[in-house]
């Protein structure tokens, strides 16, 4: 079977290529907005009542291989299949962020942070409905069961935090694609 999707519009970014977070990160510096295509424009009716939106995209800049087992950044001394992961590189490259909406100006919108690269094809956008969305028993599944989840989250979430080691030398900690002023690091 054949499925054809075609881009709606563009997510922009201050993202390029390695300074993408792996999240959407709500208050990150920069700008961003998708541009929709005009003759989108009067689909976007009522869309400004609600305060956060799904945004599915197409991972363009994604290339091959698709590792059917694959580990996270979050945890990359665990191997997990690929739908358990958040990984770029599957199938159909597909992205989908909740971002908030803070304004839509003609057929831009202008959003919260995005995980996405400068120049990303939008596919669709649809409404998140806060009593249809949000899943009061919703876990975090493996991750739950890492010794150190309040850390990996906090990567995972792009969050400020400090580390803290039981070693003598000194080195610099990589962020997990985060700018490095989102860390506090206290060797």
């Amino acid at each position: 079977m054949t499925v054809t999707l075609q881009s709606i519009g563009t997510i922009h970014t201050p993202y390029f290529t390695l300074n993408t977070p792996q999240q959407p990160i709500p208050n990150a510096p920069g700008d961003f907005w998708i541009t929709l295509n005009p003759d989108y424009t009067h689909a976007l009716e009522a869309l400004e009542t609600f305060n956060y939106i799904y945004v599915l995209y197409h991972f363009n800049q994604v290339t091959p291989p698709i590792e059917m087992l694959t580990r996270s950044p979050w945890a990359p001394e665990i191997e997990i299949g690929l739908f358990a992961s958040r990984s770029a590189k599957r199938p159909n490259p597909l992205g989908l962020s909740v971002v908030k909406l803070k304004e839509i100006r003609g057929n831009e919108l202008i959003i919260s942070g995005i995980d996405a690269y400068d120049g990303t094809p939008v596919l669709d956008i649809k409404p998140y409905i806060g009593s249809l969305d949000s899943k009061e028993d919703a876990n975090n599944g493996w991750l739950d069961a890492l010794p150190d989840r309040k850390h990996t989250m906090a990567h995972a979430l792009g969050l400020a935090h400090s580390h803290s080691h039981n070693h003598d030398h000194h080195h610099e900690h990589e962020p997990l694609r985060h700018a490095k002023n989102l860390h506090s690091h206290n060797d």
